[in-house]
């Protein structure tokens, strides 16, 4: 059934160089695969790779669309999408290699050129992707023609770099075939490495024969490498040319042989091996002599030859018992102890009598796992009668050894007079008896002994439930032992146990006391506050007072009624006179009444209580503290100003807020700052806001040596694309980055210079944000007509409309004004009303109401966002500001939220319009998201599509400043003024898709470029959802490595737009995958058709701009300038195409424009086209 749907709704999407799958079928891979890898591990993958399998195989059998492309641009359009993002995508790519049988391999093998002469890393991958992909299981028909191919490439190739290459990759396929085409590399003094590396893939008695034939005969050079191979290989019938090695004058051989004689592990070796040890006297040589030794008596053990093992490693032991040598006796220990068990028990007995602790831990890991109960038995007998630090060892030994056997032994030790005793018994009997050890580890601990070891034993078998024992000795034991178990309770959060705690925070001993305060935090709850609170206020030492805090801080945490009046905190501080002790702790309590009381306390107070209020407001958990911090910057000196000054950024910086938000405050808080220092912090600390506004504030102090620096660096940072920002643009950002580089100086300037000069090379020329307030008049602005209202103004002549604008302009002065930078209205008047008539608009405006204000910003001439008051419930404005407030009844009205600042506090709007559709961010909040304004001046129509920017008078004094407007017109994105005259219209508008069809998936809008991100190398066009006869389409694109798309033009959605319409190349022809094209695929050409220039393409990764004129027959292409096209189509084929196919659309009239994928990322910006059949 996918087959027959895919059937159904296949579009052959148009290519030069790859028949496309169909859109359908597109969207059916990017689905299956692109979902999977993100879900699924590769293990699991194999039913999806299998299905992509066969659809693959039905795009190449023509089930979809004959594949008319050349074998040299099928293997380039693989090697352009190596290396490949994942498993599936190789998997998918590598059928595709295997579908272009014997000729398309060597085709590839052929493009492989020895390192440093040429790029042929794409190669390399393919081949390697190509060699892993057949060497995995269900491959094995795949994996015997690569072999072949790999071979005859092999034997073709005369460089032995790449020789070398291929062998490597021969390693994960080679088979029997391998063995005998590879062979005669073995004598060859370069090759003989990896040769032998293949053969050593395969294994078996044909390499071992092929290895012992070729070693007699060839060079010195090659020798080691064949007896490396031998011993790998375990070849007992290599031992007899092996051997004189051995005596070989070159002491790399030597070291080979010796390795190659361990690894057969010929009984008949013994005495050359060991002759070959006892000649280094067992420690290291160059030759590994005591090593290859070593290794020789485990693989005698592997082979089973027991006793020959055992004597090996008793030699071993024999010859290594100084400190020098303990490594070589401790592995002959391991390896006796692997291949004959128990019967090594003698020796580890002996062993552990050795002085060296390592060797001992060597021994006694060994003895953990060797015998049963009897060797248990030998190892306690051995530790009664050994000295204490042996005895601990073999303890902790008898605890990870687990036998049950050992437990009355190692609870006696438990008595030990040796401390190392006493603590590996605390161990040793944890692990043995697990929780079981509780009761007797609590009564050791009660005797005062090993405290620290016993209670850290207690601390892994305790939980909150089991608790009981412990605190029963509290009334038994004393000091440092009754702390131990007061430590044990607060550990576990032994709340049950908060009594006799607390009861202990009296103790006369001062262990006791201190572990009782230090554990209170651990066992209070809501229950205990009032207990806490007294205690509080009767203690005067400050390490107790500060854990009583802590206590109380866990006791009353999540406690709602704490945040209240009634609270026990808040109730105790009134009529306490030590208020510091509970305000230093109301910060962790937070709450809008905690924050009242203490910023009371501070107003209010003197002395200590003042400084604890004070304290408390700066360390304030939450970001309502600021406003407090504010006002003792505004109405404070000295220390309480600084600090507070100091505490406001900080909060504000951490505040969770928007960036809008957070400026509103910055700004709030600039003009109290009295150094340069403090300066800096807000300027730092706004240059981190990624918001227009925030620039434009920064730009007043580029002119103040002090700041200018960091003003400099902080616009930049701002302005510059980031990890969440694209960065900004217009004329505005232009002329501040200006400044910016003509300022900055210091340390690395040169290198921010360069940064700054590169984006702005790249900024979209365009105007961006423009003022509409110059801060020091009105122009720009005027008077109300009629109330406001477009469709009585429109009926008014030219000549009414000047009068009656004359004398508005006039009653505007009256009420409207500009001071200090700001707009002022003093509450009696009419709106303010924008001169220029806007369409579709972003504008950003900071207001400000006073008490009882009420406001707003016509859009289009039409009422309005709303500004109000919020305390006026009685109109509704408890809503909050930014509601399209004269919205139908049947329509949204109100914000989202309230996100309003205090009464006569400033507030940031950013306002979107496009179309009928609002949306409004306020203080950054989204308080209307893409709501369609109804019209106000009459309902039964649209909102209009051109009108004023109003300014809202309704009776109260308002303020406004910083505005600013970027106009946004979606039909003249990416046009020049000229184009905009000569009837060019914008086809991308740079924030989506609208407009075009097909591929919306991997082609996608970004910053205002139209992306394609294939996925998996995956194919699909994107057209325009209008079709064009005769144009002239302009547009830029940027070229990654090897990259390959399309400009289908004319075309159907149906077909391959190089056949059933016109296809001209878009591609990287300068890369070396595309060495072998025709001439009539190189970029810009008509596919097929008509050749283009070369040579004019910019370097990869800059922009190119093209532009396309058809006319009739006739196609002009211009590329950065230069016309590489200008043909007439229908000269061009009347003897036949160039590529000598058949080209049944070429004539068609009129069809769709489209970009056309073949798997390659690239960037295309700035398209637009003007219809010249009109």
């Amino acid at each position: 059934m996918i087959i027959e749907k895919m059937k159904k709704n296949t579009i052959e999407t148009p290519r030069s160089k790859a028949c496309e799958e169909s859109d359908s079928a597109k969207d059916f891979f990017s689905v299956l695969f692109a979902n999977s890898t993100a879900k699924l591990p590769w293990s699991s993958l194999t039913g999806i790779q299998n299905i992509a399998i066969l659809l693959l195989m039905m795009f190449a059998t023509g089930i979809f669309a004959q594949d008319r492309r050349t074998l040299d641009t099928k293997v380039a359009d693989i090697l352009a999408q190596m290396p490949t993002e994942n498993l599936v995508h190789r998997d998918l790519v590598i059928n595709q290699t295997l579908e272009l049988g014997a000729e398309g391999f060597q085709k590839i093998a052929g493009m492989l050129v020895p390192p440093g002469t040429g790029d042929d890393t794409a190669v390399r991958f393919c081949i390697n992707s190509l060699s892993r992909y057949v060497s995995e299981f269900g491959h094995e028909k795949e994996r015997d023609f690569v072999e072949t191919q790999m071979l005859q490439a092999l034997e073709s190739k005369t460089d032995k770099q790449v020789k070398t290459f291929l062998m490597n990759e021969l390693n994960l396929i080679a088979g029997e075939k391998t063995v005998e085409a590879v062979k005669k590399y073995l004598t060859d003094e370069e090759l003989a490495e990896p040769a032998a590396q293949t053969l050593l893939s395969v294994g078996g008695k044909s390499v071992a024969h092929a290895l012992l034939e070729a070693l007699p005969g060839a060079p010195e050079k090659c020798k080691p490498t064949l007896i490396k191979g031998l011993g790998e290989l375990k070849c007992t019938g290599a031992v007899k040319q092996i051997t004189p090695f051995v005596n070989d004058k070159n002491q790399a051989t030597r070291k080979v042989a010796l390795a190659a004689l361990a690894n057969i592990a010929d009984p008949g070796s013994y005495k050359t091996l060991l002759d070959a040890a006892k000649k280094v006297n067992f420690v290291y040589h160059a030759t590994n002599a005591a090593e290859a030794f070593l290794v020789y008596a485990s693989r005698l053990g592997e082979n089973n030859e027991t006793e020959l093992c055992k004597k090996a490693c008793n030699e071993i032991i024999k010859a290594n018992q100084s400190a020098e040598k303990l490594h070589n006796y401790a592995s002959a220990l391991a390896v006796y102890t692997k291949y004959s068990g128990v019967e090594v028990l003698p020796l580890l007995l002996k062993a552990v009598d050795n002085s060296d602790k390592a060797l001992r831990y060597s021994v006694l890991n060994l003895a953990e796992k060797t015998g049963d109960i009897a060797a248990t038995r030998q190892w306690i007998a051995k530790a009664k009668t050994s000295p204490d630090a042996v005895k601990a060892d073999i303890i902790s030994m008898l605890g990870r050894r687990g036998d049950l056997l050992a437990v009355d032994f190692v609870t006696e030790n438990l008595g030990s007079a040796s401390e190392m005793v006493r603590v590996e018994a605390i161990g040793a009997l944890v692990n043995l008896k697990g929780k079981d050890a509780t009761s007797v580890l609590i009564d050791h601990l009660a005797k005062g002994q090993d405290i620290e070891a016993t209670k850290s034993a207690l601390l892994t078998l305790l939980d909150q439930k089991h608790l009981a024992p412990v605190a029963a000795q509290l009334d038994k034991t004393t000091g440092k032992t009754k702390a131990a178990f007061v430590d044990l309770i607060a550990a576990k959060s032994g709340s049950a146990y908060f009594d006799k705690i607390f009861g202990l925070t009296k103790s006369a001993d001062a262990n006791e006391k201190t572990a009782a305060f230090n554990a209170l935090k651990k066992v209070s709850t809501q229950e205990n506050l009032d207990q806490l609170i007294q205690l509080l206020l009767s203690i005067n030492n400050e390490a107790e007072i500060t854990q009583t805090q802590l206590a109380i801080v866990a006791a009353a945490k999540g406690v709602e009624e704490e945040k209240t009046e009634k609270g026990k905190l808040l109730t105790a501080l009134k009529t306490t006179d030590k208020k510091e002790r509970i305000i230093a702790i109301l910060p962790e309590i937070g709450g809008d009444v905690a924050l009242e009381t203490v910023n009371s306390y501070f107003k209010n107070s003197t002395g200590n209580t003042k400084d604890a209020a004070f304290e408390a407001l700066t360390n304030w958990k939450e970001y309502s503290a600021s406003s407090s911090l504010f006002e003792i910057c505004k109405s404070q000196t000295g220390y309480y100003r600084s600090r507070a000054f100091a505490s406001f950024i900080r909060q504000v910086r951490s505040a969770k807020i928007p960036d809008d938000q957070k400026l509103l405050q910055y700004r709030k808080v600039m003009p109290l700052a009295t150094t340069s220092e403090e300066k800096i912090q807000v300027i730092n600390s706004i240059g981190n806001l990624k918001t227009f506004l925030s620039m434009v504030y920064l730009e007043k102090y580029l002119d103040d040596k002090d700041l200018q620096q960091t003003t400099a660096r902080s616009i930049a940072n701002i302005a510059l694309a980031g990890d969440e920002s694209p960065g900004f643009s217009g004329e505005i950002v232009r002329s501040l980055l200006e400044k910016v580089i003509a300022v900055l100086t210091g340390d690395e300037s040169d290198y921010d210079k360069a940064n700054i000069k590169s984006y702005l090379e790249k900024m979209p020329k365009e105007k961006g944000f423009v003022s509409m307030f110059n801060g020091k008049n009105l122009d720009g602005w005027q008077g109300m007509l009629l109330d406001g209202n477009p469709i009585a103004i429109a009926k008014l002549s030219e000549q009414e409309k000047a009068k009656v604008q004359a004398e508005a302009n006039k009653k505007m002065l009256e009420n409207w004004s500009v001071k200090d930078g700001m707009i002022v209205f003093s509450g009696n008047g009419h709106n303010l009303v924008s001169v220029k008539k806007y369409k579709d608009f972003e504008m950003i405006v900071d207001w400000l109401i006073t008490k009882e204000g009420d406001s707003g910003i016509y859009l289009r001439g039409t009422p309005q966002v709303q500004i109000w008051d919020t305390s006026r419930v009685d109109v509704g404005a408890q809503v909050g500001s930014g509601g399209l407030y004269n919205n139908n009844a049947d329509n949204v009205r109100n914000p989202l939220k309230v996100a309003d600042n205090p009464i006569d506090e400033w507030n940031t709007f950013r306002i979107t319009m496009i179309g009928e559709n609002v949306t409004v961010y306020l203080n950054g909040e989204l308080v209307v998201d893409n709501v369609k304004m109804d019209n106000y001046w009459d309902r039964s129509i649209p909102i209009f599509s051109e009108g004023t920017i109003e300014l809202q008078a309704h009776g109260n004094q308002l303020l406004f400043r910083d505005i600013y407007v970027r106009e946004i017109n979606t039909k003249e994105i990416g046009l020049t003024q000229e184009e905009i005259n000569e009837g060019f219209e914008s086809l991308f508008n740079g924030k989506n898709l609208d407009g075009w069809q097909g591929n919306l998936t991997d082609y996608y809008a970004d910053n205002g470029e139209m992306v394609v991100d294939p996925k998996m190398g995956g194919h699909g066009n994107i057209y325009t959802v209008k079709e064009y006869s005769d144009f002239n389409f302009r547009f830029e694109f940027q070229l990654t490595p090897g990259a390959n798309n399309g400009l289908g033009i004319r075309a159907p959605l149906e077909g391959d737009a190089a056949y059933v319409g016109m296809e001209l190349q878009i591609l990287d022809n300068t890369a070396s995958i595309y060495a072998n094209l025709h001439e009539y695929q190189y970029h810009g050409s008509v596919y097929g058709v008509i050749p283009a220039k070369r040579e004019f393409l910019k370097p990869v990764g800059e922009w190119n701009t093209e532009e396309v004129i058809a006319q009739g027959t006739h196609i002009k292409v211009i590329l950065n300038g230069v016309t590489i096209v200008d043909g007439d189509i229908k000269e061009a084929s009347k003897n036949g195409t160039l590529d000598g196919k058949d080209h049944p659309g070429l004539f068609r009239e009129k069809g769709y424009i489209g970009f056309l994928g073949h798997g390659s990322e690239l960037k295309f910006r700035n398209l637009r086209i003007k219809d010249l059949s009109k």
